[in-house]
């Protein structure tokens, strides 16, 4: 450890201590120069050390050890010398020198004791005069190798270019996980440098939404990419709740008679089934996912809305139920006629309850017996009503699925769901993304017990579900500069490292400040560059309109657009 002295405590505050630093002595042992770089001694001679650099890290004296703290500013103030102080001097013929004092601003991380073991946080903050002390690299090397438990890492530490940026993997995953940042910031590369590090676990499982297309080709024989072309998640896997949502209005004055008849069919057309006889399932229930023929069920209840039978003086009546579902049968109507539906109301290879297994085998990286390790579902095509519906099935099914596989084997199957763009379809307050956004927040909650994880990707971390981000154990925050996503994200964060967000404007594309539970303190790092990169990078104007002009492709361009494939 350390006992380069470099200055003492000025100022503490609850979240913040302020550091005085002290001019060099003679001897070079103590002190800071002018230079701002210090020669700490080590085993191999003294190594120059940068003193003030934000994200950089100091040691304050404690009663019982040392306070670890994050620098995360320095500011120097020079005293004007007075009208009488240089008459003084000048009587004198003495040469005053300016006087300047230099002071760092810095959060508390954690506690190291005379083991020189770290644990973080602290229930003891120094006093003014406490000691100040440089910390070299050897130090911060032997903190994260003990924190990370494992060799995975993201990348480099910015500002110790030699260190590797280990972070705990479990930690990570199972307690879900937050990358932010503006667009341009490089989350795309960070989503697609960390999946292809994951990529090196032989029983990976990755699922990644795809908005944009952006993801295809960034893992190569790891993945397998589903379109939305290619994609279909058959009606009859959506549980009672879902299904009601897609055609009742609970608003409606006939809503509960919809609603009981819909169940007293739907359980009848899971039992009458012919392919669920041999399925031997001791009890089918209107939450079991086998197939039904949901025609069948539109067909009785258009039948129950126009039934008129003969009355008893010879002449047809109404029904007791005519007219009931007359707005129901409209909205399913819709819905079955509209194209955009129809990978899940048309399917057309998985039509029996046999073909579920085929299904979750796609969907967990398995088809025609291989295995692949990330599964990327590309909804770049897929219309913003429909996205919803998928996305709200997918990640119900998968945590069924996990949930499943815990109550039948007694272990977990880890998954990780990573959710691009999630501030557009997992926002408060929008109804029509509340399925997509009530399952997310289902794996948030509960997901940790069955093995799930979730990683949430957004621009706009104020528009994203305040209940996923609540849950979310590490944040991975890259450049932000939009001052209400500062502070959006300064409350998601502990008092002791509020302060950091602050660099958050500061930083590189690719560079990004990660806290949480999956490392031992806040870290700035440099994420390691994807190989082969996404499909992100921002288009070039300049080169584009430099080029010798081309002829215009319009009517390929709208022929891919109208027909939805390329």
């Amino acid at each position: 450890m350390s006992e380069y002295r470099i200055g003492k405590v000025v100022a503490v505050t609850g979240d913040q201590v302020f550091v005085s630093l002290l001019d060099e002595d003679d001897d070079g042992t103590a002190g800071v120069p002018a230079s701002m770089t210090v020669d700490v001694p080590s085993e191999d001679g003294p190594v120059p050390l940068l003193i003030g650099q934000p994200g950089t890290f100091v040691l304050v004296s404690l009663p019982a050890g040392y306070l670890l703290c994050m620098v995360t500013g320095i500011e120097m103030k020079e005293e004007r010398i007075t009208a009488p102080e240089l008459r003084q001097a000048t009587d004198a013929d003495l040469l005053l020198i300016d006087r300047v004092s230099r002071s760092l601003s810095t959060v508390p991380v954690g506690t190291v004791d005379s083991s020189g073991a770290f644990e973080r946080g602290t229930d003891v903050l120094p006093t003014v005069n406490a000691p100040v002390f440089a910390v070299d690299d050897r130090m911060i090397d032997a903190i994260y190798a003990g924190y990370a438990e494992g060799d995975f890492s993201l990348g480099r530490l910015s500002l110790i270019p030699g260190q590797e940026a280990k972070v705990n993997l479990d930690a990570f995953l199972t307690r879900h996980a937050a990358v932010l940042g503006q667009t341009g910031g490089g989350k795309s590369w960070t989503v697609a440098s960390i999946i292809q590090r994951i990529c090196a676990f032989p029983q990976a499982t990755v699922v990644l939404f795809d908005l944009h297309g952006e993801y295809g080709s960034a893992f190569g024989d790891h993945a397998e990419v589903i379109s939305a072309t290619d994609l279909e998640l058959p009606y009859w896997l959506m549980n009672s709740e879902e299904l009601l949502g897609l055609m009742v209005d609970r608003a409606e004055s006939a809503a509960p008679n919809q609603i009981a008849k819909f169940k007293e069919l739907l359980q009848a057309a899971k039992q009458a089934d012919p392919g669920n006889q041999t399925l031997g399932i001791p009890k089918i229930t209107i939450d079991t996912p086998v197939h039904f023929s949901l025609q069948d069920i539109v067909d009785e209840f258009r039948r129950l809305d126009t039934e008129r039978p003969t009355g008893s003086q010879g002449k047809p009546v109404n029904g007791p139920l005519y007219g009931q579902f007359t707005r129901l049968l409209m909205r399913l109507d819709s819905r079955m006629n509209d194209g955009r539906y129809d990978l899940i109301f048309r399917p057309k290879t998985y039509t029996s309850s046999a073909s579920m297994s085929d299904l979750f085998r796609r969907l967990l990286g398995e088809k025609n017996g291989e295995r692949r390790k990330i599964v990327v579902i590309d909804l770049s095509s897929t219309p913003f009503d429909v996205r919803s519906s998928v996305i709200s099935l997918i990640q119900r099914c998968l945590f069924d699925f996990a949930y499943w596989h815990r109550r039948l084997k007694g272990e977990r199957y880890p998954i990780a769901v990573f959710a691009d763009e999630a501030h557009i379809y997992l926002s408060d307050g929008d109804t029509a993304n509340e399925a997509a956004r009530k399952s997310a927040e289902r794996i948030a909650k509960e997901g940790r017990k069955y093995g799930i994880s979730l990683t949430v990707i957004s621009q706009r971390p104020r528009e994203l579900s305040s209940t996923i981000l609540s849950q979310c154990g590490s944040f991975l925050c890259l450049r932000i500069s939009n001052p209400d996503d500062q502070a959006y994200v300064r409350n998601l964060l502990p008092d002791s490292v509020r302060g950091i967000t602050s660099m958050f404007s500061t930083l590189r594309r690719g560079e990004a400040i990660l806290l949480g539970d999956s490392v031992m303190m806040p870290t700035r790092i440099r994420i390691a560059r994807p190989d082969p990169q996404p499909e992100s990078d921002d288009a070039s104007f300049a080169s584009t309109w430099a080029a010798d002009p081309t002829e215009l492709d319009v009517d390929g361009v709208l022929a891919a657009w109208r027909s939805q494939t390329v």
